[in-house]
């Protein structure tokens, strides 16, 4: 069978899986900072139900991280009509893997996650030169509430 019809396997991150997670995050995840060792084993340590991975013939080729959020005022819960919020931390999809559906799925399973953890609310933040993100958070009903601007002077 052809690579690009297997589905990959979506599983939660393993300590052996740091390298290449690693990797996959200093390659497509930075945004204002490259990531570190660091920062994989703090998802790793603070919500491990939350950090899944995306294998394909024993590769990994795709990982997300998310996080319930803690200390939301109730005045935001009542606004949003949430119970609880989680957030997508950080989300990699290896290049040539794209739009096969593997960010999808990542995503679709943290949301199982999130639920049986009664999380009913996801934010996420983004940076907007990443338009094919973007229409996948469309797509997966994600709705835009403001913008994050700089200006250099």
């Amino acid at each position: 069978m052809l690579e690009s019809f297997v589905r990959p396997a979506i599983r939660r991150y393993e300590e052996t899986d740091g390298v290449a997670v690693l990797q996959l995050s200093q390659k497509y995840a930075s945004w204002d900072s490259t990531p570190t060792e660091a920062d994989i084993q703090g998802f790793r340590s603070s919500e491990p139900d939350f950090f899944l991975v995306a294998e394909l013939n024993r590769r990994i080729v795709g990982f997300v991280c998310g996080r319930e959020s803690k200390n939301v005022p109730d005045e935001v819960l009542r606004k949003w009509k949430a119970t609880k919020v989680g957030s997508v931390e950080v989300l990699a999809v290896e290049e040539k893997y794209r739009r096969r559906g593997i960010g999808t799925q990542l995503l679709d399973t943290l949301f199982q996650a999130f639920t049986k953890r009664g999380i009913d609310t996801v934010t996420l933040s983004m940076p907007a030169e990443e338009i094919g993100a973007k229409k996948l958070y469309d797509k997966l009903g994600f709705e835009t509430r403001g913008y994050f601007l700089k200006k250099k002077l």
